[in-house]
């Protein structure tokens, strides 16, 4: 059986809490019922496929600790990119394992880590 991370997945975008796009670092939200029990906590380069075209994403896969909340979440900060599109329907491949699921003590700290994510996910 193949690896969850060796498929492109389809979903439909969903509103999430707008955190994200507060600190810089807007997001898309997506179901995250098929990976949760089959896919580590943690931080991943990602793929993301919208209208034929393909960019490269932040993926956090974890609960969003920040908020003291315990349900994980999927979501991809895609980079260079600034469109809308809630309610669409994007491609997504997993790729590779950055980190894992940390507790920031402020956005700052928080907003620091994300840099360094997007920085590592560029050099890959």
């Amino acid at each position: 059986m193949k690896n969850k991370r060796d498929f492109w997945y389809q979903d439909k975008i969903v509103h999430g809490g707008g955190g994200g796009r507060t600190i810089g670092f807007p997001t898309i939200n997506l179901n995250q019922k098929p990976f949760i029990n089959h896919l580590k906590e943690g931080v991943y380069s990602a793929k993301v496929k919208y209208l034929s075209k393909v960019y490269l994403g932040t993926l956090y896969f974890g609960p969003r600790l920040i908020n003291k909340e315990t349900k994980p979440i999927l979501e991809i900060h895609i980079l260079d990119f600034d469109k809308d599109i809630y309610g669409e329907t994007v491609e997504f491949k997993i790729g590779q394992y950055i980190r894992e699921v940390k507790k920031f003590e402020s956005l700052e700290s928080l907003k620091r880590q994300i840099k360094k994510d997007v920085e590592k996910i560029r050099s890959l």
